[in-house]
């Protein structure tokens, strides 16, 4: 221990310190949960990242590393090998990472072992030093950066699962993009998602594996299982294309999104907000026509899903103005985009599948619920190719059909179901057994009183009856 070194080092969790402290100024830090509180926040480093600073504890770990230890340096190691070594993108075992270099400096310390040649640690700042990556963990998850222009729109999804919201982007994509057909009979359709989509999917799943990544081995098993590490290495090989251009893997890339949201042990976990920003004019086709620049805008967190339609309605309206009209059943209208209306339709046609098309006594729900099948396929009429930015000529209809179809949702969801009616049925007879109980009794008590030599002979009868039928042959004595 007694090598010279540019700053103060004394034992490994010195360097562990350094190279820490490095890394959360340049890369930024990762500080919630996947339940969305505080936890303990680990750097988010990119893969380069990564195998500079596990060169610096490596070999020590393989000299004097007690077994459980080098176990769980195994796991972190063959985590790693699996990625490109010049990959500049977030690592997925960031989480696991950064806890095992904990416990190891700790382990290092303990068994008193040489702190690393110089030039390793060196080596890993100039890494944690470089322009790539740096800031990237101070924007939202699924963002990616532009070089120029502004967005015309964000949307902000929350789900309480990854499932959830692996089916929520399935269905916004299939409503903005159209859809694919013929992929299998597991998954007949997949949407179609252009290469700036699916970049920034790829980008945000990855991060909520880095999240729940407690564990090395647990992150390796959900890659291996999903083919998640395959599927993204093909995406990040489109990431100098042009992000309008429709993805050509989409089928594979869908497939295995979904395997990993929805069926690996991670699915009940729950995701961080996804935020999806609409192409911008740097990313437009050239011929396109150019569109207009607004504010973003974040679908709103309502009480009731009536209340959410009216204030999407009101923030869309100081968004892009609004036109008055008369004679229908509501008095102003947005004037809401091509681009607007497919996001609105895949928000509300979702919403009417979590919570089913009517409740079991509703016999008024079909005209509501054709008006906004009708509005949803008017949209989706709409070609590919339409300017996103271009007001949509049928606003009218499309609003009167929302409105309308976010009070059946919200009615759908307060009504009880069969079950729950049947359930407080019979909760509220057996409260009420006691009092019914009483009340007969005192019913048969007053009839007594008032005849009682009418009841006392009726007694008497039946007790006559039954000792006819309860008497038996005595049988005869042999001699």
């Amino acid at each position: 221990m007694s090598e010279s070194y540019p700053f103060s080092v004394q034992s490994w969790s010195d360097v562990y310190q350094i190279l820490r402290a490095k890394a959360e100024a340049t890369r930024g830090v990762v500080s919630q949960s996947p339940d969305g509180t505080v936890s303990s926040p680990f750097p988010r480093t990119t893969v380069r990242d990564a195998f500079a600073i596990a060169l610096v504890f490596d070999q020590a770990l393989t000299d004097h590393a007690s077994g459980q230890v080098m176990a769980r340096w195994i796991w972190e190691s063959d985590l790693l090998a699996g990625e490109p070594e010049d990959s500049e993108h977030s690592y997925v075992g960031n989480r696991s990472l950064w806890e095992t270099l904990a416990t190891a400096a700790v382990e290092l310390d303990r068994r008193q072992a040489p702190l690393p040649a110089r030039g390793l640690i060196d080596g890993a700042l100039r890494e944690l030093s470089t322009g790539h990556g740096a800031d990237e963990g101070h924007k939202a998850p699924g963002h990616r950066a532009h070089t120029g222009g502004s967005a015309l729109l964000m949307t902000v999804f929350s789900e309480p699962t990854w499932k959830a919201m692996a089916i929520r982007q399935l269905e916004f994509f299939r409503a903005l993009r159209g859809e694919i057909r013929g992929g299998g009979r597991h998954l007949p359709a997949v949407p179609c998602t252009r290469n700036g989509d699916v970049l920034a999917l790829a980008t945000y799943w990855t991060d909520q594996l880095a999240r729940v990544g407690d564990e090395a081995s647990n992150t390796f098993h959900r890659l291996l299982y999903s083919a998640w590490r395959e599927v993204v290495h093909r995406v990040m090989r489109v990431e100098g294309a042009p992000a309008h251009e429709t993805y050509s893997h989409n089928y594979e890339f869908w497939s295995a999104m979904l395997l990993l949201a929805t069926q690996s042990d991670a699915c009940e976990a729950s995701p961080a907000p996804w935020l999806f920003q609409l192409p911008t004019l740097s990313d437009a086709p050239r011929n396109a026509a150019a569109v207009d620049v607004g504010p973003t805008l974040d679908f709103p967190a309502a009480k009731t899903w009536d209340e959410a339609a009216q204030m999407q309605r009101d923030a869309f309206s100081k968004l892009r103005g609004e036109d008055q009209v008369v004679g229908r059943l509501i008095a102003r209208v947005p004037r809401t985009t091509v681009a607007d209306v497919r996001q609105l339709a895949a928000y509300w046609s979702n919403g009417l599948a979590k919570v089913g098309e009517h409740g079991f006594a509703d016999v008024s729900y079909r005209h509501v619920v054709d008006r906004w099948r009708a509005a949803v396929a008017e949209v989706d009429r709409l070609p590919l190719t339409a300017d996103p930015s271009s007001t949509y000529a049928n606003n009218t209809n499309f609003w009167e059909a929302l409105m309308t179809i976010a009070i059946q949702v919200a009615v759908t969801a307060d009504a009880p179901t069969r079950w729950q009616l049947a359930k407080e049925a019979g909760k509220q007879a057996l409260i009420d057994l006691p009092q019914r109980l009483t009340s007969a009794a005192r019913d048969v008590l007053g009839g007594v009183l008032a005849k009682p030599l009418l009841y006392a002979g009726i007694g008497l009868g039946g007790l006559a009856i039954a000792a006819l039928v309860l008497r038996r042959p005595v049988p005869e004595s042999k001699s």
